[in-house]
């Protein structure tokens, strides 16, 4: 009997370890951790990294890379002054308070939504994404490649500087209020 009691209790506590491990929360770096994943440029590369949790705010001086990374949170307030690159990434929702002067990549990556009147100033990449829609009011100063999405429809009051690349997407209409610098292309 209390070798039974024994054996219960035992695989319980395995069982709880192994609940702790799986669910253990991101870890939270500080801006001096970011130090040493910053470049003499300002760019900061977390490439490949685990579930980490980023300070917030963040200011970057560079580029941010996080492609192929597991973080799945960005900070509430995130400032970069170069580009974004979120490709393959596990970000599912941009933040609202999110200012970047270079493009956005989120070609491949989990992104779900896009921000109301969100504004890029480079390329904006959502090729490869199960994006359902575009937020009205998108402004995008490059090109905006959408190419194999699961958009249906380009959004209200879309303005692109450059191209609109569109191929293999059930596209069906394009909005009369549509401003392109550039052509479009399948």
């Amino acid at each position: 009997m209390v070798t039974t009691l024994n054996m219960y209790r035992y695989k319980w506590l395995l069982c709880l370890i192994g609940v702790l491990i799986t669910t253990q929360p991101a870890l939270a770096l500080t801006p001096t951790h970011l130090l040493n994943y910053q470049d003499s440029y300002g760019n900061l590369s977390l490439k490949y990294s685990g579930d980490i949790r980023l300070p917030d705010p963040l200011v970057v001086n560079g580029d941010l890379n996080l492609e192929n990374s597991q973080i799945k949170y960005l900070p509430l307030s995130l400032t970069i002054k170069g580009n974004l690159n979120l490709a393959y990434s596990h970000i599912e929702y941009l933040p609202l308070a999110l200012k970047v002067d270079g493009y956005i990549n989120l070609a491949y990556s989990k992104i779900k939504e896009l921000n109301f009147g969100l504004q890029v100033y480079g390329d904006l990449s959502v090729a490869h994404t199960q994006l359902k829609k575009l937020p009205d009011r998108l402004y995008v100063k490059g090109d905006l490649f959408i190419q194999n999405s699961q958009l249906k429809a380009l959004p209200n009051k879309l303005v692109v500087d450059g191209n609109i690349y569109i191929g293999n997407i059930p596209l069906t209409s394009i909005p009369s209020d549509l401003i392109i610098g550039g052509n479009i292309y399948r």
